[in-house]
């Protein structure tokens, strides 16, 4: 079979680090390729080139056999490849019809009208095609993220149709991060009429190997900006795994041993807390334990971790260390001893513009300040020793947040709280988009705090690590929180044991 993409020796420099050095791979028409890698490996440099936002310094990118640049986004779309992010880039104020065909709408004109009801119907077609049950005229913002994440896939078919293109390339950047259930099954049905109908060839970045080895037909491991196999044989999760990290995956990838089975005086203490997501929730976190938060995407789990912060308005009662913050500002809050580690880190987690060390002191300005005037040194310094604890990956402490990979980017937020020395922490999916060996390094840094005496409400879509992280689970579901679930470390759970409590 022909050719679709051949890179020939794609290197690409930063300032102080090489993101790419001397990768080449093949892909023929038709083709799923897995592309895994730890947070940092270059994954995501590698689609910025794919796709336009950056040009390699070295090598050539071969397109249906003849090489091709691209200095533009819009170029490599109108070239056939089509990229969907984890973070969306859809416009929620407009209609799904109107997302789909962003930047087409001069194929819609007639005397110079845009002719918003054939754009409506042709949008329709598509999502039927696809087997997408939405309705084209729905606005975007009120879907849920799973079903938007699937009007991201049918964008690629109605600028192929559009642009008429034969067989495009795309590619899913971390695509599945925040999908469970029902609506992970769907949007792999999704992909699998991508291929099969629209004749397009697939690269798929995800940390969650085993879909890698379910959807792919072949799987790439780059490890430090290069290529450690191209074509992984007989791939299981544990050998890639080893390719990434470069280690055996631990054999207790959880640190089941290290969880504690005697907790000490309650630090959260909730009582019939309700929101516009959640009713009568009551629950209590000691010290040294990690309660666990399930449910579906929508299911309202992180918005009673924003509640317990003071940033979602709640009845109800809430009482940290004993003392009723019900009224208190965040502010207050966090004075207290909460730290929280949000869902979307970009959003509400990190500065991206500013530095490491920026990031890190930012709850703690009050330490490096004298007279109003902060301590540079000093704050460089404890930055420094926060990145060396955690094991981030940087030059230095002046790095800029958003050259980092989101691993060391969740491990930054991580950073700012810890060094706190927090009472209890609420974490909402910390492993959400991180690779492997972050994870392990994240699961790590959880143990260590509930053995210092923090109390951890974790919060998260990944079942799996819900169950072997946590001493106690609830779930969250048509607004009511289940009964406790014990978990303690020598009886977990069974994944089908507790999953009919999300729905």
């Amino acid at each position: 079979m022909a050719q679709h993409l051949e890179l020939r020796s794609i290197t690409k420099r930063y300032p102080g680090v090489t993101a790419l050095r001397d990768v080449s791979f093949r892909m023929k028409y038709g083709e799923s390729l897995g592309l895994v890698g730890e947070n940092g490996a270059g994954k995501s440099t590698l689609l910025d080139i794919l796709c336009g936002l950056q040009r390699p310094d070295e090598g050539e990118l071969v397109l249906h056999g003849r090489n091709v640049v691209f200095d533009q986004p819009g170029e490599a779309t109108g070239a056939g490849i089509f990229r969907v992010h984890q973070e969306q880039a859809l416009i929620l104020v407009y209609p799904v019809f109107q997302n789909l065909f962003f930047g087409l709408e001069e194929h819609f004109c007639r005397f110079g009208i845009v002719q918003f009801k054939e754009m409506q119907m042709g949008a329709q077609t598509i999502l039927r095609e696809l087997g997408i049950d939405l309705d084209a005229s729905e606005i975007t913002g009120e879907l849920n993220f799973g079903a938007r994440q699937l009007v991201e896939i049918a964008r690629v078919v109605a600028q192929s149709e559009i642009l008429k293109i034969d067989r495009p390339l795309v590619l899913l950047d971390e695509p599945t991060a925040s999908l469970s259930g029902s609506e992970l099954e769907l949007f792999y049905r999704t992909v699998g009429v991508l291929k099969t109908r629209f004749r397009a060839s697939i690269v798929f970045i995800s940390h969650r190997l085993d879909e890698v080895l379910h959807l792919c037909d072949h799987v790439l491991v780059l490890k430090d900006g290069q290529v450690v196999d191209a074509d992984v044989a007989e791939p299981t999760e544990a050998k890639l795994h080893s390719l990434m990290v470069g280690r055996e995956r631990l054999t207790d990838f959880y640190a089941t041993n290290r969880q504690r089975r005697d907790f000490g005086a309650p630090v959260l203490e909730l009582a019939q807390l309700t929101t516009k997501h959640f009713r009568d929730v009551t629950l209590s976190v000691r010290e040294g334990e990690i309660v666990g938060i399930g449910g579906l995407v929508q299911s309202g789990k992180t918005e009673l971790g924003r509640a317990i912060l003071g940033v979602e308005p709640s009845r109800g009662t809430i009482r940290i260390l004993g003392r009723d913050v019900t009224n208190l500002a965040p502010s207050a809050r966090i004075e207290l001893g909460i730290g929280y580690v949000p869902l979307h880190r970009h959003l509400d987690g990190v500065m991206l513009g500013r530095s490491i060390r920026d990031n890190i002191i930012l709850p703690s300005l009050d330490k490096f300040e004298r007279w109003g005037v902060l301590s540079f040194s000093r704050a460089s310094r404890f930055a420094s020793e926060r990145m060396h604890e955690l094991r981030i990956k940087a030059p230095g402490d002046a790095t800029l947040v958003g050259a980092l990979s989101g691993g060391n980017q969740q491990k930054v937020v991580l950073a700012k709280w810890l060094s706190r020395k927090p009472r209890l922490l609420v974490v909402d999916n910390p492993t959400r988009g991180v690779d492997a060996g972050a994870k392990e390094e994240i699961y790590r840094l959880l143990r260590d705090v509930t053995e210092a005496g923090c109390a951890v409400l974790l919060i998260s879509d990944d079942l799996v690590e819900l169950i072997e992280l946590s001493s106690t689970l609830f779930f969250l579901s048509n607004g009511s929180l289940s009964n406790s679930v014990p978990a303690p470390p020598d009886r977990k759970p069974k994944e089908h044991d507790v999953i009919a409590m999300m729905f």
